[in-house]
C-alpha cells in the first residue's frame, strides 16, 4: 500500500509539473537581454549589479607601462569565452550572428530544448540608416538579402506560433541603422526535468565508455 501510495504521488507531481510552464523573454536593442520567469522567480541576464565608484588614482604613467596595459587588454578580450564575445556584440551585425548562433544550436546540441520550446511572438525590425541616400539604399538591399531568409529558416527550425520582420529604410541625413527584436516563449518544466535527465544519462555512457 505504502508503495502504491509513493507511485501516486511521483505521479500527482509529475502531472503539476507538467502543467507549470518556464517563461523566456529575449531582447535585443542596445544589448541582448534574456529574461527567465519561473513561478514568482525572475531572472534577469545580464543581471544588473551596482559597481561601486572607486576615487581615481592619480599616477604617473610610463611608456612601457601604457604598452603593458594594452598588452593586457588584447590579451584580456581574446580570453573571452566564445558566449561573451557574442553577448558583447551590437548593432545589426552582432543581431544576425546570434539568429546565426540560435539556429545552429536549435539543430545541434540545444535541439531537444528547442523542439519542446513554443516561442508565440518573435519581432524583428530594423531600420537603416546611411550617410546619403545610396548608401541607404545599398544597406537596405543587404540588409533584406541576409535578414528575410534568416528569419525564414528560424521560422522552420523552431516552433514559431507568430513572427513579423520589418526592414525600412530611413533616408534623413546621417542616419544610423537602429535595430529591436522581441521573442516571448515558454516550456514546460517537466519538459526541462525529461531533457536533463537524457543529457545526464548520454554524459554519464560517454564517461563509463571512455574509463572503461
Amino acid at each position: 500500500m505504502t508503495v502504491l501510495a509513493i507511485i501516486l504521488l511521483i505521479f500527482l507531481v509529475l502531472f503539476l509539473l507538467s502543467l507549470f510552464r518556464v517563461k523566456l523573454t529575449a531582447k535585443y536593442e542596445d544589448k541582448p537581454i534574456v529574461i527567465i520567469k519561473v513561478f514568482f522567480l525572475k531572472f534577469k541576464f545580464p543581471s544588473e549589479k551596482k559597481a561601486k565608484k572607486k576615487k581615481p588614482k592619480k599616477k604617473k604613467s610610463s611608456p612601457k607601462k601604457k604598452k603593458t596595459d594594452k598588452k593586457q587588454e588584447k590579451e584580456k578580450k581574446q580570453s573571452k569565452s566564445p558566449l561573451k564575445q557574442l553577448w558583447d556584440k551590437k548593432g545589426l551585425t552582432g543581431l544576425l550572428d546570434i539568429l546565426n548562433e540560435l539556429l545552429a544550436l536549435s539543430k545541434g546540441v540545444l535541439k531537444g530544448f528547442f523542439n519542446r520550446l513554443l516561442i508565440h511572438n518573435f519581432d524583428v525590425k530594423i531600420t537603416v540608416g546611411g550617410e546619403d541616400a545610396s548608401d541607404t539604399a545599398l544597406g537596405y538591399g543587404t540588409a533584406c538579402a541576409v535578414v528575410y531568409p534568416l528569419m525564414g529558416r528560424l521560422y522552420n527550425a523552431l516552433n514559431i506560433e507568430d513572427y513579423t520582420v520589418d526592414v525600412q529604410c530611413d533616408f534623413s541625413e546621417d542616419s544610423k541603422t537602429t535595430v529591436y527584436a522581441y521573442a516571448f516563449g515558454t516550456i514546460r518544466i517537466i519538459h526541462i526535468i525529461i531533457i536533463a535527465i537524457k543529457a545526464l544519462f548520454r554524459a554519464l555512457k560517454t564517461y563509463l565508455k571512455m574509463k572503461f
